[in-house]
Parts: structure tokens; C-alpha cells; sequence
């Protein structure tokens, strides 16, 4: 009876998934035809058709310098948050309260509000003369980037087990031999997730750039300005872009993740 209640409801179930998706992803979808409307003005339904708005940004020094600088930024943001956070989990994974406090305590950027994030770093930033500074703004995205890359990687950690590992240093192995070459290999899937997750959580970060970046604008902080004062179809084509990359980011690390499920070969031991 449970069986056909449940097939019974299946097709409402799946209007209800399709309406949220359709709510959920409608101001996304809306934002590409209009990139390529014929007005100097955001429109829906667009007029005409035309790539100039594309041409626009791939010709203006302006657009071209911000979304240079964010880039930079976020390979930056995205190595630096990897590499800490890859090595904080192997402590954080750890079953004791010490690290089960320290691991509360790593999800701190997520929990509180990003713009008290932004003004404490814009404070603490002015006192030591790196505001607008390139390696301000990188070290202030690694730490928002952080609990992305510590979550993931203490999950893979936990999947694994550190039993192959300890079994290397029972063969003579060094923690730093076990670590390259048992538990890195293991756990490389969801290292590189994580580098493309924290890639984009400081390629798309505003708030805390808007406090500490003066005028050295990235592109959030481009588009804000042009939406402030002068909207115009150039920011519906950027934010096409914008969803091209990201989605094909996001399929690459669905793979990714995935493939964490199959098991790990350990490289040799020299």
C-alpha cells in the first residue's frame, strides 16, 4: 500500500522538483538572451541580435583589468586555501574534542556574516598598510575559502581511512613519504574539487573586496559599479560567460567527486 501511495505521488513529487528548479534557475537563464540584445539597455524579451556587447568587454582595458585581477586572485586564494586546508584536515580528521573544537572553529567564515568579515579585514588591513593590496585581498579569500576545502577533504579523509598510510610507516615509511604517496594519491579527487570550489567562492567574492580593494577593482566589484551606474547588456554578456565557466567547472568537479568512490592506487614508495 506504501509502494503505490508513493507511485501515486511521483508525479506530483516531480512537478514540485521541476517548478523549484524552474524558480531556482529562471533569473540565471533570463540573463543570456538578453546578452545579446540590440539596446543599450537590459530588456526582456530582447531586440535583435547582436554580439557587440561580447566585443565590448573583450575590447575595454577596464573589463579586461578587473577580470585579470580576479583571476590572479582567485588561482592565488584557491593554491593557498588548498594547500593549508589539505593539511589542517589530516590533524582536523582526527576523533579527539581538540580537534573537533578546531573543526567548529574552521567553519567560522561561513558562519558569520561576510560584510563583519569585510570590515574587521578592512581594520586590521589599514593597521598594517595592506589595504588594496593584491596580497590582502588573496590572504582574506584563502580564509573565506578555507572551510570549502576542509570539509571536502576531511570527508575524503574519513572515506579512506588512514589505514594504508599507517600501514607505510609500519613498512618504514616517513609521515611525509606516507602522506605523497599513499594518502595524497587517495585523496586527490577531492583536493582538486576543492581547489576548483574555492577558485570560484574568490573569483565571485564581493563584499570583502569591496572594504579592502579600493580601486583596484576585480570583476564583482566591476559589475557592481556598472550595475550601480550604468546598466548596460555588457554585464548580462559577462555574466553569460560567467555561467559557461562555471558550470563546466561544476560538471569537472562532479566528475571528480565521483570518481573518489572508485578505489585509489598508491604510488611506490621509493
Amino acid at each position: 500500500m506504501t509502494g503505490t501511495a508513493l507511485t501515486g505521488r511521483r508525479p506530483f513529487l516531480t512537478a514540485y522538483l521541476v517548478g523549484v528548479l524552474v524558480f531556482l534557475l529562471a533569473p540565471v537563464l533570463l540573463v543570456i538572451p538578453m546578452s545579446f540584445s540590440e539596446t543599450r539597455y537590459l530588456k526582456f524579451p530582447p531586440t535583435g541580435m547582436t554580439f557587440a556587447w561580447y566585443s565590448e568587454f573583450f575590447h575595454s582595458p577596464s573589463w579586461l583589468g578587473a577580470t585579470g585581477r580576479s583571476l590572479l586572485i582567485a588561482l592565488c586564494a584557491s593554491a593557498l586555501a588548498t594547500v593549508v586546508g589539505t593539511l589542517a584536515s589530516l590533524t582536523l580528521v582526527r576523533n579527539t574534542r581538540a580537534s573537533r573544537l578546531l573543526a567548529g572553529a574552521s567553519l567560522g567564515p561561513q558562519v558569520v556574516p561576510v560584510i563583519i568579515l569585510g570590515l574587521g579585514t578592512m581594520l586590521l588591513f589599514s593597521r598594517f598598510h595592506m589595504y588594496s593590496s593584491i596580497t590582502g585581498i588573496v590572504l582574506a579569500h584563502a580564509v573565506l575559502c578555507l572551510p570549502f576545502v576542509i570539509t571536502n577533504v576531511v570527508g575524503a579523509l574519513r572515506q579512506r581511512g588512514q589505514t594504508l598510510a599507517q600501514a607505510a610507516r609500519v613498512l618504514g615509511a616517513s609521515p611525509v613519504q606516507a602522506f605523497l604517496h599513499v594518502t595524497l594519491p587517495s585523496i586527490r579527487p577531492s583536493v582538486i574539487s576543492s581547489a576548483i570550489f574555492a577558485f570560484f567562492v574568490s573569483f565571485d567574492e564581493l563584499v570583502v573586496a569591496l572594504f579592502v580593494m579600493g580601486r583596484n577593482e576585480t570583476l564583482p566589484m566591476r559589475i557592481w559599479s556598472t550595475v550601480r551606474d550604468d546598466l548596460t547588456p555588457v554585464v548580462a554578456a559577462v555574466a553569460t560567460l560567467l555561467i559557461v565557466v562555471t558550470v563546466a567547472a561544476l560538471v569537472l568537479a562532479e566528475f571528480l567527486q565521483r570518481d573518489t568512490s572508485k578505489p585509489a592506487e598508491p604510488s611506490a614508495i621509493p
